[in-house]
């Protein structure tokens, strides 16, 4: 994960809610008569390949059709490289149908469905809002419109776009559902279930419904009421891309509720090529499976889903040398800024960097200097199982250390700044927007941490925290900012800092993941859903965390207020030792 993300606490993404009755194919099957004969027998012969999942003989015939088959053949050319995963070359292809048929609605749905996938809300929105002027009671445009304004925090123009629709179709779960979603990226949690039970009322099976149902629960702390909608929606027949989507959400719903047994059997939905975010793997050999027995093995652990991830899951790595044993030998692919802490944690490991390529959204990990020594390759996470089956099995211990030489900079600077207790902060993510929002508290709302008597505040915040650093300091916080270090990319520098602190307070990212692994007294300000907790109250992965766990929907004051409690105490009982 990047160094900006909760560990793997990216919200699953709902299934396709889309209205839409007739999809792309359908339309463009639907004019296929439009098309000259000899255009139309390779376009039909394609969209057959297509069907059967033959990727390369559906692009060559698309292709030989396109430059007689106008911009119907282009859009099925866009459709094949859509469906193949090229969605650059998809979005290339659709474009070209466009400046030859710039009036044609149909054509201008498929650039904004593209645009979507590719990350461009603003360019989707634009682009739907000529559709909904060409086609104003088309509901799955309203839908697509609605949920692209959303997604740009436009909340009051998605609205305005359901009601509009609402108004054609008030009984349409779909819309309510819609509705749930942006109230709960607003934060109105409590419009957001009645809008949520009306859509499950309305559409009692309808998987879209009821997967986002499930992920509006969750963000309010209700794992099991997330738990029932998962189990309903995975009865009502969903296809495999929404089972995978489903099965992430109850992998964090059972996880939250202490199911360590089924969480991990439903996590492993994470790598599921049904999903289009999942993780991809191009790594020779064989990919070891709980069948095959780990002792003398020769294994390439390769970390996954992101930094945090890879830090939390690097906790198993001692258990799991006991059980490779003496004549087993592991091979560990990490992110490149972890290579040389893992590699000194683990001096008889050999650490190497994996690499990653993107595309649409999908990230491909390979691990080019991996050699061919190993007998087999896993994925960090399918050793959950196996080494943390219940909570009792896990041996929480400090498994990295700072580099000696910074780690006496780091504590030389500190001493400079004067007496108390030092206390590293951090109080969000890097990439902020949409549902990010209300994953991590105000800033405002650290203030009564922020005036704790005998505390000295370093910043830890990576990113541009400089306008917060300035509403402090006019606020008369003062948050010392560490000279020379990039919070961001330096990882050994930034491990070597919290080392020489007397703790850390913050939300779980990849720094605080740092500062636990490294057994510094950490502090983790949790929110919804706090899986890494595993139903505990506490975090069972690292010796030296206290978690202050959401109770319900976040409520940021309270919280923060117990942790201002705490800290004075614990700052006072430290100056008074």
């Amino acid at each position: 994960m990047p160094a900006a993300a909760q560990p793997s606490l990216r919200r699953p993404s709902p299934p396709d809610a889309s209205t839409t009755l007739v999809s792309p194919m359908q339309r463009i099957a639907d004019r296929i008569d439009e098309v000259s004969p000899v255009p139309r027998k390779l376009m039909i012969a394609a969209s057959a390949d297509l069907a059967a999942g033959d990727f390369q003989a559906a692009e060559k015939k698309a292709m030989a059709a396109a430059p007689h088959g106008g911009p119907l053949a282009l859009r099925l050319l866009g459709f094949v490289y859509e469906r193949a995963g090229a969605l650059p070359k998809a979005f290339t292809a659709f474009q070209a149908a466009h400046r030859l048929a710039p009036a044609d609605v149909d054509g201008v749905r498929d650039l904004a469905r593209l645009a979507r996938r590719l990350g461009q809300p603003d360019m989707a929105a634009e682009l739907l809002l000529r559709v909904r002027a060409a086609a104003p009671g088309d509901l799955a445009d309203a839908q697509d419109l609605a949920s692209a304004l959303r997604d740009l925090d436009r909340f009051d123009d998605a609205l305005k776009v359901v009601r509009e629709a609402m108004a054609l179709a008030p009984e349409d779960p779909n819309l309510w559902s819609l509705l749930g979603s942006i109230a709960t990226q607003r934060g109105d949690d409590g419009d957001a279930q009645v809008f949520h039970d009306e859509a499950a009322r309305l559409g009692p099976r309808e998987v879209p419904v009821l997967a986002n149902a499930a992920i509006a629960r969750l963000d309010v702390g209700d794992a099991a009421g997330a738990l029932a909608a998962c189990d309903a929606a995975l009865a009502a027949a969903p296809t495999p891309p929404q089972a995978a989507s489903v099965r992430m959400t109850r992998a964090f719903a059972q996880l939250c509720l202490g199911d360590l047994a089924g969480g991990w059997t439903d996590y492993a939905a994470r790598l599921s090529p049904e999903r289009r975010e999942a993780m991809a793997f191009d790594i020779p050999g064989e990919r070891w499976t709980p069948a095959r027995p780990l002792r003398g093995l020769s294994l390439l652990l390769v970390g996954e889903q992101g930094l945090g991830d890879e830090v939390l899951f690097g906790s198993m790595l001692p258990d799991l040398l006991t059980v490779l044993g003496p004549a087993g030998r592991l091979t560990l692919a990490v992110e490149p800024r972890l290579v040389s802490l893992f590699a000194r944690a683990f001096p008889g490991v050999r650490v190497v960097a994996h690499v990653g390529t993107s595309l649409a959204g999908r990230v491909t990990r390979g691990v080019p200097d991996a050699g061919d020594e190993h007998e087999a390759w896993a994925p960090m996470g399918a050793l959950l199982p196996l080494l943390r089956p219940t909570t009792d099995r896990f041996a929480p211990r400090a498994f990295l250390s700072p580099d000696p030489h910074r780690l006496a900079h780091w504590q030389d600077w500190l001493a400079s700044l004067g007496p108390g207790r030092k206390i590293g902060f951090m109080w969000r993510s890097r990439l902020m927007g949409g549902l990010r929002n209300r994953r991590f508290a105000p800033f405002e709302a650290w203030t009564p941490v922020l005036r704790t008597p005998g505390a000295v505040f370093v910043n830890l915040q990576y990113g541009e925290p400089g306008p917060e650093l300035a509403r402090a300091a006019a606020a008369g916080l003062e948050i010392h900012q560490p000279p020379g270090l990039d919070l961001m990319q330096d990882l050994e520098g930034v491990t070597a800092l919290t080392c020489a602190l007397d703790m850390m307070i913050g939300p779980m990212t990849a720094t605080s993941n740092l500062a636990a692994a490294c057994g510094v007294e950490t502090w983790i300000l949790a929110s919804n859903p706090p899986w890494p907790l595993l139903g505990t109250g506490g975090c069972p992965w690292y010796p030296s965390v206290r978690a202050f766990a959401p109770e319900g929907a976040d409520d940021w004051g309270p919280r923060l207020e117990e942790v201002a409690k705490a800290l004075a105490e614990r700052v006072e009982k430290a100056l008074a030792a």
